[in-house]
C-alpha cells in the first residue's frame, strides 16, 4: 500500500512541476512581447522625430545650419 501512496505523491508532485513551469514560460513570453511591444514604439518614435526634424530628405539641411562668427 505504501507503494501506491508513493507512486501517487510522485505522480502528483510531476504534475505540480509542470503546471509551474507552464506558467513560467508563459509569464516569460508575456514578458518577451511585453519587451517587444517597447522596443518597436521606441523605433518608431525615433523614426517619427528624426523625420519630423530633418524632413523627408535628411541631406536637405547640410550645411545649412553653419555658425559663421568668430
Amino acid at each position: 500500500m505504501s507503494d501506491i501512496a508513493g507512486i501517487a505523491a510522485a505522480s502528483t508532485q510531476i504534475s505540480q512541476q509542470r503546471v509551474q513551469e507552464q506558467a513560467q514560460i508563459a509569464v516569460m513570453k508575456q514578458s518577451r512581447d511585453m519587451a517587444q511591444q517597447g522596443a518597436m514604439q521606441l523605433l518608431e518614435s525615433v523614426t517619427e522625430t528624426s523625420v519630423a526634424t530633418t524632413g523627408a530628405n535628411p541631406t536637405d539641411n547640410i550645411g545649412s545650419l553653419v555658425d559663421v562668427k568668430a
